[in-house]
């Protein structure tokens, strides 16, 4: 089986007829003009080393060179080798907040966008870990499950929105129930959810969740992604324009606020951290020193089909006919 690691440049494979038919024009034409202005017999008198054929032959050498150029630049692999693969690391199942309070702006720009940011950076440095993507607010789904493909989940990462769950609220109990859900009882890897909230909780529960994943094994590690003074919640037109900010029955404004103690209460249950956000994204820092300590499981070994790099067969094919083309002589020595 044969791929190309850049298979568009193979679209430059039609320039390799078009040369050919140039070149072959060109051969045909001078042999005619020739003709034209002297007889065969008296061009052989005038010009008898002259080689036409030999001439054509190095440019039909170069137009194939050059088709073989083009076909090596665009990377023929071919799957040849058997290599096994050995990945060790931790199943992490990442809880991102998508209530109304992430879009507060006690952090830059605002809550939910640091959030965003600060965990597509803390992916990038993850190699063999598996990560599933659970976004919630009263209520959690699974977005990504358990995946070895970081990409995967860094583009629904950067889809997901707080306006995505209309139900307003934040339930932390059944974000921990959800992300519980994701891991497989097969799996030995160290288990862990990383829930990145505000902390504002408004159902109960939360606290007793936790102490289930415990029993389970599993550690919870608990980034608040908001201020101490906290900040008013903005209510934002269909363009995304701030109209006014959220305020309670007696039309006094809401401010949100970071619930540290429930937070850290969380983690401590499980043998977790609390981490409090900042600007420069120490916390996720610090999260993946303490994950990258922690001893690896061995959870997936396969052999797979690889493919073996190939282009350096049709370059050195390609450079050898130019140096069988510059090795034909444009004229040939005609004996009497």
């Amino acid at each position: 089986m044969i791929q190309f690691t850049h298979p568009l440049l193979l679209n430059l494979l039609w320039l390799v007829p078009v040369l050919f038919t140039l070149v072959w024009l060109e051969y045909r034409w001078k042999l005619s003009a020739m003709k034209k202005w002297a007889s065969q017999k008296l061009w052989d008198d005038v010009i008898p080393n002259r080689a036409p054929v030999n001439v054509l032959w190095k440019r039909i050498l170069f137009v194939l060179a050059v088709g073989l150029l083009i076909f090596a630049m665009s990377g023929p692999q071919v799957g040849t080798r058997l290599v096994e693969v050995t990945r060790q690391g931790t199943d992490i199942a990442l809880a991102v907040d998508l209530s109304q309070s992430m879009l507060v702006e006690d952090l830059t720009p605002n809550r939910f966008q640091r959030a965003r940011h600060e965990i597509s950076r803390f992916m990038d440095k993850l190699t063999g870990d598996r990560v599933a993507l659970i976004p919630f607010a009263r209520v959690a789904f699974v977005e990504v499950p358990m995946t070895l493909d970081h990409a995967a989940v860094n583009s629904k990462l950067n889809a997901i929105k707080p306006e995505m769950i209309p139900h307003p609220g934040t339930s932390l109990a059944a974000t921990i129930k959800q992300a519980r859900r994701v891991f497989s009882n097969k799996s030995q890897a160290q288990k862990i959810i990383v829930i990145i909230t505000d902390g504002e909780d408004h159902e109960a529960d939360a606290i007793k969740e936790a102490k289930k994943a415990a029993d389970e094994g599993i550690i919870i590690y608990t980034i608040g992604m908001a201020t101490v003074s906290g900040g008013p919640i903005p209510v934002k037109s269909q363009y995304g324009k701030v109209t006014g900010y959220k305020k309670d029955r007696s039309g006094s404004t809401i401010v949100s606020r970071l619930n540290e103690d429930l937070l850290s209460e969380i983690s401590s249950v499980t043998g977790g951290e609390f981490y409090r956000a900042t600007q420069t994204g120490s916390e996720f820092k610090q999260l993946y020193k303490t994950i990258a300590g922690m001893d690896k499981e061995k959870f997936e070994t396969k052999q797979f089909t690889d493919y073996e790099d190939r282009f350096q067969y049709p370059a050195a094919l390609a450079l050898l006919l130019i140096v069988i083309g510059q090795l034909i002589p444009p004229a040939r020595r005609r004996t009497s």
